[in-house]
């Protein structure tokens, strides 16, 4: 496909609707589990020399039938993330991902293909990265049984676009997930130890746990008492045995 006849197709497909998905979470931050050269990128648009797209556009890519891709297919649209603030440790390496929207494939040629942005969370731009649509799953209810352990506690690690503070509303990512026993829908108390770890923990706010990945999960700030921040512990609410 050359890039002019790819630009030719713009006018013929319109946007198709998206499954009802939670669009706050497919929007959450993300770590990439090591850095990578994507293989799918945004090549541009229909007006030469313009960066950014948004819901409705349609852009060139830089895969086809060569790479997989299908018309009909969905994917996230992602940019990794310069982070030089959030600190590494030896159980986390913070490879920031922003998630910019997602899109679907409306033609496949050889080795370039055209999609329409089916959503945006935040303005799509040229060189952006694709990676394969799932939707996230809705979290069931809270166990309201289930306490805080603060024996064994995660920890706070990443939130998006460089963020180190966390508010009610905000999506943050602890470092505990399925392989931990996490689910959607648990509770988490945030604290801080106080007196070197002697005293009493410092609790700072409420979370539930909202979407799970093997060593990470997305949380929701719920309620504060004072600014959470990268780094904050995360007790998770467990039931007693």
């Amino acid at each position: 496909m050359t890039v002019a006849y790819a630009l030719a197709l713009f006018l013929q497909f319109p946007a198709t609707a998206q499954p009802p998905i939670d669009e706050r979470v497919a929007c959450a931050p993300m770590n990439a589990v090591a850095a990578q050269a994507p293989a799918v990128r945004i090549l541009g648009g229909r007006v030469a020399g313009r960066l950014m797209f948004g819901p409705g556009e349609q852009v060139v890519v830089s895969g086809g039938a060569a790479q997989g891709l299908q018309v009909g297919q969905d994917y996230f649209i992602r940019r990794a993330v310069k982070d030089r603030f959030t600190p590494a440790s030896k159980d986390f390496t913070p490879n920031s991902v922003h998630t910019t929207g997602w899109l679907r494939v409306v033609d496949v040629q050889g080795s370039m293909s055209v999609a329409t942005i089916t959503h945006a969370c935040d303005a799509v731009f040229e060189g952006d990265y694709l990676e394969p649509f799932v939707a996230p799953p809705t979290p069931g209810p809270a166990n309201p049984a289930a306490q805080p352990d603060f024996t064994n506690p995660g920890r706070i690690v990443l939130a998006d676009e460089r963020r180190q503070m966390g508010y009610p509303g905000l999506l943050m990512l602890v470092n505990r997930g399925s392989d931990h026993g996490l689910q959607g829908g648990q509770g988490v108390t945030i604290f801080r130890p106080s007196l070197n770890g002697e005293g009493p923990a410092q609790r700072i706010g409420t979370a539930t746990v909202v979407s799970v990945y093997p060593q990470l999960s997305i949380v929701r700030i719920d309620t504060i008492r004072d600014a959470v921040f990268v780094g904050d512990l995360a007790a998770i609410h467990r039931v007693s045995q």
